[in-house]
């Protein structure tokens, strides 16, 4: 059986580091071919860590606020036997850290248009946070702070996501940041205005993800690079920042521009907001050519990581069995235990009955009308068995979208391929999985002359 944890099940555990362990897991009420969430949870020996906490969850309670298609989402935050956690989208990929550090290690670059693409959905996530209100309307001044690669999120399927809003400045955390003795950020990505913990704001973030950029254009680390906290710090805010062109000859005018617009230390000469650079991004990917036999982003990511991309699939297709087989055990306990209450029942019945029968004197008429019933109960149950001893089939029309789907049951595959159609036992519960590239679904299904058709809507891994 899966391990329950408040109102979800934990599926594997995927990651454990820093002060927080990660699982796949479902929802108790979620359906059964959804794809998993990620629970994170606070290691217990930091849960008396009162600072620390109030970061967790100020994380959960700022991106609660925020829906939109390149942020991760956080569905629910809260306390369970003593530890903290935050139930988010579980994104299915790599982070950026890692691609470009793979890349680094094959001396290899993104090409430039996929670098864009990157940089514009991290800038419609962060122009998304940045603009966030409340539930009352009230303006959040959200900033991330901690824009670096480890935090933008490259799915296998192509979804691109910020993540990691546990530093994020927002009107009612502010306080809470006010109190930190240390600046916090990842150092390499700091803007100059952190370094000396200065006022915040959106303009923040721009700086973060123009040395982001800087880094994937040159291949090369600009700040992180450096001996010590201290000389990283120096080098954000006094040593020249050396001209993108002149690190990659022939890169693009429009592109160094734009980087070094973000990389001003002084942030009235960088963009106002997300959208104005993006915008002018967008301009620049709209006008270039480029290759259209090149390597997506997410053939990229399968390439350099297939033993994470495989590994992962097992894993999920793994849990999404095992999801399906706890269901169906759960509900084949309800039934015997509602099959159990119910013999319990006509026994105590029955029994009353006989207490009853033992106080009367028992006539002649009575006792031919009891072998009378009694036969009649044998001719019946020869009559039932004779009629039942025949298993009865069900012809069932099976279909799945899109089609083509592997038809596996109970385990087992099948052969057959969507549309099919299937002899199943009438009466008896089976797992009906379905498997096609990157796309799976399964539920159990119970066959009678009413029910004979199974449609399933493939989700993608």
């Amino acid at each position: 059986m899966l391990e329950s944890f408040d109102n979800y099940q934990l599926l594997s555990k995927i990651a454990t580091g820093g002060m927080a362990e990660i699982f796949l897991a479902k929802h108790k009420n979620s359906p059964v071919n959804s794809m998993p969430i990620a629970i994170k949870k606070i290691l217990r020996q930091y849960s008396s860590n009162t600072q620390l906490i109030k970061m967790f969850l100020s994380e959960a309670r700022i991106i609660c606020n925020i829906n939109h298609e390149n942020i991760v989402k956080i569905y629910d935050f809260g306390k369970y036997e003593e530890q903290y956690f935050i139930a988010m989208e579980y994104v299915f990929g790599q982070n950026l850290g890692l691609l470009h550090n793979k890349l680094q290690e094959k001396k290899m670059k993104l090409a430039d248009n996929l670098i864009l693409e990157i940089a514009i959905s991290v800038l419609n996530g962060l122009d998304h946070a940045h603009n966030t209100k409340d539930k009352n309307g009230i303006f959040l001044n959200v900033v991330h702070l901690d824009m670096n690669p480890n935090n933008i999120l490259l799915s296998y399927s192509g979804k691109i996501k910020v993540v990691d809003f546990g530093i994020a400045s927002a009107n009612y955390t502010r306080k809470m940041k006010d109190s930190l003795q240390s600046i916090q950020g990842t150092y390499g990505y700091l803007s100059p205005e952190q370094c000396l913990e200065k006022s915040l704001d959106r303009r923040s973030d721009i700086f973060s993800l123009g040395v982001i950029l800087y880094e994937l254009f040159t291949n090369q680390p600009l700040f992180k690079h450096l001996e010590n906290d201290a000389a990283v710090l120096n080098a954000i805010l006094n040593k020249p920042i050396p001209e993108i062109e002149d690190v990659v000859p022939g890169i693009d005018t429009r592109i160094a521009d734009i980087i070094m617009r973000a990389l001003s230390r002084d942030p009235d000469q960088r963009y106002s907001t997300a959208d104005e650079m993006k915008r002018d991004l967008q301009r620049v990917y709209n006008s270039l050519e480029f290759n259209p036999d090149a390597d997506t982003l997410p053939i990229i990511l399968k390439k350099l990581f297939p033993a994470h991309f495989v590994k992962m699939t097992k894993v999920l297709e793994r849990a999404q069995t095992e999801y399906l087989m706890d269901e169906l055990f759960r509900d084949i306990g309800d039934l015997e235990e509602l099959d159990l209450k119910e013999k319990m029942r006509i026994k105590e019945e029955q029994e009353e009955e006989r207490k009853k029968r033992e106080k009367k004197p028992v006539s002649a008429t009575a006792i031919i009308g009891i072998a009378l019933v009694f036969a009649l109960v044998i001719l019946g149950v020869f009559a039932f068995l004779s009629r039942t001893s025949e298993t009865k089939m069900e012809t069932v029309s099976v279909f799945s979208q899109p089609p083509g789907a592997k038809i596996f049951i109970n385990g087992e595959n099948t052969g057959e391929i969507t549309p099919a159609e299937l002899n199943l036992e009438s009466g008896k519960a089976y797992i009906i999985e379905f498997k096609k590239d990157n796309f799976i679904g399964g539920m159990t299904f119970v066959p009678s002359e009413s029910n004979r058709e199974v449609r399933m809507i493939l989700k993608e891994r």
